[in-house]
């Protein structure tokens, strides 16, 4: 298990598992939804779509180029998501 650690960190593909990982859980979070009609699994969804866009904002970020940053548009629309993503869910529940 520490070869395995050290080979991510070496490689630094923890991004990219994090985004393997978020895409399975919007996969079955979406299939749940579509199954069931349960809200909840929507904001599962959302917040996982918004983690895999910041993610790989992060990830573009991290690769510099001429000193443009051009991951920070995809962090701030990830965020947006979340934010937006959940007001809407929540609204559709009848909190808000």
């Amino acid at each position: 298990m520490r070869k395995f650690l050290q080979k991510i960190r070496d490689n630094k593909l923890l991004l990219d598992g994090i985004n393997v990982i978020a895409c399975f859980v919007l996969l079955i979070a979406l299939l749940v939804f579509f199954i069931t009609r349960l809200y909840l699994a929507l904001l599962i969804a959302i917040w996982a779509a918004g983690l895999i866009n910041m993610a790989n904002g992060f990830k573009s970020m991290r690769a510099k180029k001429g000193g443009v940053m051009p991951g920070q548009s995809m962090v701030l629309l990830g965020f947006v998501i979340l934010i937006g993503g959940t007001a809407l869910v929540l609204s559709l529940m009848g909190f808000v």
